[in-house]
């Protein structure tokens, strides 16, 4: 049995079950992880926590339990059991006291993503049919021609040996236009979105800064505008497709339409366009594997589920014990708030040999990168599908691609990884 770790924050350490545990350690690992600036490697963090237990404790006075979920199986359970929910309001107001008073976080945190039961099988089911791995298979040939046209635009900035910005001038519009498309958008209109989304991704963090969290609230701002004019225009002049179905579903109530639309379109933006630039990064980083795919395509999809393993998009899954639960031999009380540690549970050492190696070839071991149970990504076949598409055509458009530095990460980069800014050169 693996004991929970207990941080006291002014206790050396901490004996529980025989085992002596540096608590001091433990707590240095949590702050780090959780600090606003991110962390350009944290799977050694992530490593250190898992080899302290399955499920470690860290308890700061006046505050509610957090429970580190490090392992694979742990994560996998946590992730199916059904003691366990999204979180409530009340850790909204805990974590982000004014949540209510900001359009964005009042949206995301009222979407189906954080509801539960009855609730949540009836707002997913108002749009799951759209995102079934059938329909999506549909959309191949637009996104196909979507990835030539971005990267004949990418080709043109960089002809002259010139930095092109992999973030600016490709992930995010593919990104963009791929969900905008799929929500029946303007491509305009999915393009603004897409930078104002980039932006206020502070909103879902574990504990942004003050200037991160103002940055996350005026974007998020915006962007509910973009979305209210988008949906009146519809009103208007409705088409036939999910957001039409929306509208007719949701009728007057236009927060609960506001709702379900800033979620499908940030989470079907955020993390295939993250997916994009930590993708290529690993490339780059093992030229080895980009000649496989360059040369066999058909490893395409083999590929991303190595990426998806490697650097997961989301980090951190967060998640509440809504009864008393055990869980690796450890009973989380009621109320207490769990994070699924992912980023490091798919470099468990129990789940594949060698895990801090990328090797495309490898079994396809990535089933958390999308979380899991109930509440498994809608849009999980579309960032699969859409990355699948993208790389093997850019690594043979440009095969002696290479950074032209070393790239920014997002900030905080705590639960959702990617970069803000990621420069190649790519010609000689």
């Amino acid at each position: 049995m693996n004991p929970a770790v207990v941080v006291e924050p002014a206790t050396p350490g901490t004996t529980t079950g025989g085992t002596t545990i540096d608590s001091t350690t433990a707590k240095r690992l949590f702050l780090r992880m959780v600090r606003p600036s991110p962390e350009a490697n944290p799977y050694p963090l992530y490593a250190r926590l898992r080899e302290i237990g399955p499920v470690v404790s860290v308890h700061f006075p006046g505050v509610t339990p957090r429970y580190l979920v490090t392992t694979f199986a742990a994560c996998t359970a946590m992730l199916r059991d059904d003691g366990v929910e999204p979180l409530t309001e009340r850790h909204f107001h805990e974590t982000n006291p004014t949540w209510k008073q900001q359009g964005l976080a009042r949206c995301l945190f009222g979407s189906m993503a954080f509801r539960s039961g009855a609730e949540h099988r009836l707002e997913r089911g108002m749009v799951a049919r759209y995102f079934s791995p059938r329909r999506i298979a549909q959309l191949r040939p637009e996104i196909a021609d979507l990835a030539e046209t971005l990267l004949d635009q990418v080709a043109g900035l960089g002809a002259a040996g010139e930095p092109v910005d992999v973030e600016r001038d490709l992930a995010v519009p593919y990104s963009a236009l791929i969900i905008g498309r799929l929500l029946g958008m303007p491509d305009e209109h999915a393009l603004r979105l897409g930078w104002l989304a980039r932006q206020a991704n502070a909103t879902l963090e574990l504990a942004p800064s003050p200037a991160q969290r103002r940055q996350a609230i005026q974007a998020g701002e915006q962007m509910l505008k973009e979305l209210t004019a988008f949906t009146d225009e519809r009103r208007h002049q409705p088409a036939d497709g999910l957001v039409d179905d929306l509208v007719g579903q949701c009728g007057p109530d236009e927060e609960r339409l506001l709702c379900s639309l800033a979620l499908l379109f940030s989470a079907g933006f955020d993390s295939p366009t993250s997916l994009v630039g930590t993708g290529l990064k690993l490339f780059l980083d093992n030229p080895e594997q980009a000649r496989l795919l360059r040369e066999d395509p058909g490893l395409a999809n083999t590929a991303i589920e190595e990426i998806l393993r490697c650097e997961p998009v989301v980090q951190i899954m967060f998640r509440a014990a809504k009864r008393d639960t055990n869980l690796a031999e450890v009973t989380i009380p009621a109320g207490s708030i769990l994070l699924g540690l992912v980023a490091g549970a798919l470099r468990d050492p129990t789940l594949v040999n060698d895990p801090d190696r990328f090797d495309i070839r490898r079994r396809p071991s990535s089933g958390l990168s999308f979380g899991g149970g109930v509440h498994y990504c809608l849009g999980a076949y579309l960032a699969r599908l859409s990355a699948s598409i993208l790389f093997p055509r850019m690594l043979r458009r440009f095969p002696l691609m290479r950074l032209a530095g070393p790239p920014t990460y997002r900030a905080p980069g705590v639960a959702l990884r990617g970069f803000e800014s990621f420069r190649v050169i790519l010609l000689p």
